[in-house]
């Protein structure tokens, strides 16, 4: 167990500079491991863990673009936090557009939803999403992913929604008022061979 932790700590140090938070799991995961609480060693690892994600979240989210075609960053909505539900994540996310025209660029680490999403696109009986004609496999930047189509509102206007994984991470882009030639475009804007060497 202690030859678990000094690489983390490492690794964190290696990137920023670490937080009280950080170094106080340490702690608390050297204490508990010492005496015995193995419970509590384990929770103070996975905030360990949780810290080290949230620090990678920052580095991918410097990868992001700051345009999606013509849809302008909105400033001051940036974020990069962890994820509730039950399970160790991080979500980094990104808004884009205008009340008339939104995307938002999402990569959540460690997300629940890539077992399935894994089994739906490696899968040949699964991979045709049950005839569904909203949803085809896709390609993006050498990613196998997903495309779901929307009906958004009473106008008829369509939200397209593209899901990828990437390493442990999902990928998630969506937009709304938009075609599937425009999404994939602005998905293939996305540097996501820069954002998959990270999440190695």
């Amino acid at each position: 167990m202690k030859k678990i932790i000094a690489p983390i700590a490492f690794f964190v140090l290696s990137i920023t500079g670490y937080s009280q938070d950080f170094k106080q799991n340490i702690n608390t995961a050297k204490t508990n491991y010492s005496t015995g609480n193995l419970q509590e060693t384990h929770f103070a690892l996975l905030q360990i863990m949780q810290d080290i994600d949230i620090t990678l979240g920052k580095e991918i989210m410097k990868l992001f673009p700051t345009k999606l075609d013509t849809l302008k960053i909105i400033a001051n909505q940036d974020n990069v936090s962890g994820v509730s539900g039950g399970f160790a994540g991080v979500s980094v996310q990104r808004n884009y557009g205008t009340d008339t025209k939104k995307g938002e660029l999402n990569i959540v680490i460690n997300s629940p939803v890539l077992t399935s999403l894994n089994a739906y696109l490696n899968s040949p009986i699964m991979g045709a999403f049950g005839g569904d004609p909203n949803t085809k496999l896709i390609k993006v930047n050498g990613f196998k992913g997903k495309l779901i189509k929307e009906n958004a509102s009473e106008d008829q206007r369509l939200n397209y929604r593209i899901e990828i994984p990437v390493n442990n991470a999902l990928f998630t882009l969506q937009v709304s008022n938009s075609n599937e030639k425009e999404i994939l475009a602005m998905a293939n804007a996305v540097p996501l061979g820069k954002i998959a060497a990270l999440l190695q």
